[in-house]
């Protein structure tokens, strides 16, 4: 989730929005299509639940999300940050 410009700095971390794929009705939980994200099933980005993680923990690319998807995840962001 985060810039490219923090994810090359020495920090060695970036921001990422964990997903699950139990469906909870949540309004900071955005939907992602699988045949669009490249995931195996339905699954839900928890905007709820942000977290910086150690580039060493991202071994293999799962998915990524299309536009839509990131319209989503940055609104869900918006409205529970107040903007």
């Amino acid at each position: 989730m985060s810039a490219d410009p923090p994810n090359d700095s020495r920090a060695g971390v970036v921001i990422v929005v964990p997903c699950t794929t139990r469906r909870r009705e949540l309004p900071s939980h955005v939907e992602l299509d699988p045949s669009r994200c490249g995931l195996e099933e339905v699954s839900y980005a928890k905007c709820e639940d942000v977290k910086s993680v150690s580039e060493r923990r991202l071994i293999t690319r799962l998915g990524a999300v299309d536009d839509e998807a990131l319209f989503g995840i940055t609104r869900a962001l918006r409205f529970l940050l107040g903007f």
